[in-house]
């Protein structure tokens, strides 16, 4: 059998990454919230008010005029429209980062 002797001297680390820079969990989970809002946001803005304009369009043809569901139809359609227009914008853009609010 061999004896293996430690230098008592030698010193011995192990780090958990691979790169020489730690990157912490937070800006990491900002950055990914960040690209979240700029990329979905717009998309989920234009699809949102294409689809609307198009229920309304829609909705006041000849022969749907009149009817109870053209009416509920349009009333949210409208409505949705202008969450996207106020709330969902503003959110856009504070989530990308693009506007910040400070509430004191």
């Amino acid at each position: 059998m061999d004896n293996h002797t430690v230098d008592p001297m030698t010193t011995c680390s192990i780090t958990n990454s691979t790169s020489g820079s730690a990157v912490k969990p937070e800006v990491a989970v900002d950055d990914v919230t960040r690209l979240l809002w700029t990329v979905c946001g717009p998309t989920l803005l234009v699809v949102g008010v294409v689809g609307n304009v198009l229920i309304l369009v829609t909705v006041i043809q000849r022969s749907m005029r009149g009817t109870s569901t053209c009416v509920y139809l349009s009333a949210m359609a409208v409505v949705d429209l202008l969450v996207l227009a106020t709330g969902f914008t503003f959110n856009w853009l504070e989530g990308a980062g693009y506007v910040t609010v400070k509430v004191s």
